[in-house]
């Protein structure tokens, strides 16, 4: 292992740019520093091996390459990918009902020997080599070209090229509340406790991703933001939510259940924070998701180790206020890290309570396989840690069609309405900013 400091860094949208315009790349991107998430971005391309066959195949390629942890730089070389909302039926039995029309792979991941790791708060680039495939001078050389690339590069950036045209939805207003009283039927008939019911929009692209990607960071900046190029195809997120984060055997999870607009003034904006905060269908809604949570951890847990810290904290962002928690626990002995994402996936907030039952719901009124969108994207590192992002506020680019997709959660008390503008108010960002290129 060898970890080098790049003086004078370029800024971060340099990098983004340098790096996600690269074969197989990815970035891994903190926009924003919230509550003391984002603290770092990760940079890649160029990976020596692709593996799509899901976890098994990821483990068993992993298990012939480790290192020891670096005292402060979470990722020095690893796994970088996502984890489709469809690898769930790889790990629970669910009808065959949505159409796949977006046929993305259920799992992508590049292994890659070396990332450029930028620490924000202190603004240091680190160029770091694992030393597991390639000399390390060779690694470090390589990626300190993209960085020398990023510094020269300068000049406005290019215009991602978006034709004026409304977007398709998969499910039409009508059609969602008809499927939001649906799921209360579901309730009522003791099925299900919670879904979070989503739809989806559409329309053609004829430009520059990477330009795209760099307007949505602007737009609707965040922790767990992500560009991966899988060639056929792209994935872009401005995600809030963490799914999973594992260092040594400590494991964390955020669920976030609960959102309001911010407003067009201070004043408005502490209204609706504080209409979120008194709201008992928020709220229970986000207890039942975080006991979810507590549950699917305390099956590769240690004894006793499972607690909840935060609960019902808000979270402030460019469009939206959303409402958290987060839930801890400690690995238990003779468990990975590829244990904890079974037990743990998709996550609780994106599917509902109980899981299984939600998920099967939502293959029936959904009419269209869901993708990256409510999967995950993040890393496996060669050490054995991991973070990864719920992939909302997130988009598919492949055969010139861009598509996002909002959700809301679902429960007994639920306003169809009130939960039709929920998936207007979460897809704001993403759409103005698109708009207004």
């Amino acid at each position: 292992m060898k970890i080098v400091e790049y003086p004078s860094p370029p800024p971060a949208p340099a990098l983004v740019r340098a790096f996600a315009a690269r074969e197989h790349s990815f970035v891994l991107d903190s926009a924003q520093n919230n509550e003391g998430l984002g603290e770092w971005s990760f940079f890649g391309s160029d990976p020596f091996e692709i593996v799509e066959d899901g976890l098994p195949g990821l483990k068993s390629r992993l298990a012939g390459l480790r290192t020891a942890p670096h005292p402060t730089i979470p990722l020095v070389g690893g796994a970088v990918g996502y984890l489709a909302y469809d690898y769930g039926r790889r790990l629970e039995k669910l009808p065959v009902l949505a159409r796949d029309d977006r046929r993305l792979p259920d799992a992508h991941f590049g292994l890659y020997d070396g990332v450029a790791a930028l620490h924000h708060p202190s603004g240091r680039l680190f160029l770091a080599s694992s030393g597991l495939h390639r000399d390390d001078r060779a690694v470090i050389a390589a990626l300190g070209g993209v960085v020398d690339s990023a510094a020269e590069a300068g000049g406005p950036p290019q215009a991602p090229g978006i034709p004026a045209q409304s977007w398709e939805w998969n499910l039409s207003e009508r059609e969602f509340l008809d499927a939001v009283r649906k799921v209360r039927a579901y309730i009522a008939a003791g099925d299900v406790y919670q879904v979070n019911l989503s739809r989806r929009a559409s329309r053609e692209f004829s430009g520059d991703p990477v330009s795209l990607y760099l307007a949505l960071r602007r737009g609707n900046p965040a922790p767990y933001g992500a560009y991966l190029d899988a060639g056929a195809f792209q994935v872009l997120s401005t995600s809030p939510e963490q799914f999973l984060r594992k260092r040594g055997h400590e494991l964390v999870t955020r669920p976030i259940k609960g959102t309001r607009p911010r407003g067009s003034s201070t004043e408005e904006t502490a209204r609706n924070a504080a209409e979120l905060e008194a709201s008992a269908k928020d709220r229970a809604e986000l207890l039942m998701i975080v006991d979810l949570e507590r549950n699917d951890l305390g099956r590769i847990a240690e004894f006793g180790s499972v607690r909840v810290e935060g609960l019902y904290q808000q979270e402030h962002y460019a469009r939206v206020i959303h409402q958290t928690a987060q839930v801890k626990a400690r690995l238990a002995s003779g468990k990975d890290v590829f244990d904890a994402i079974h037990a743990l996936f998709p996550g609780g907030s994106i599917t509902g309570a109980p899981k299984i039952r939600a998920m099967q719901i939502i293959e029936e009124l959904e009419p269209t396989r869901r993708g990256v969108y409510c999967g995950s994207i993040g890393y496996i590192g060669f050490d054995g840690n991991a973070e990864f992002n719920i992939a909302i506020r997130s988009l598919h680019l492949k055969d010139g069609i861009l598509d996002y997709q909002v959700g809301s959660g679902i429960v007994w008390d639920s306003e169809p309405e009130a939960e039709y503008q929920e998936t207007l108010d979460k897809g704001r960002a993403i759409r103005e900013t698109i708009d207004e290129l």
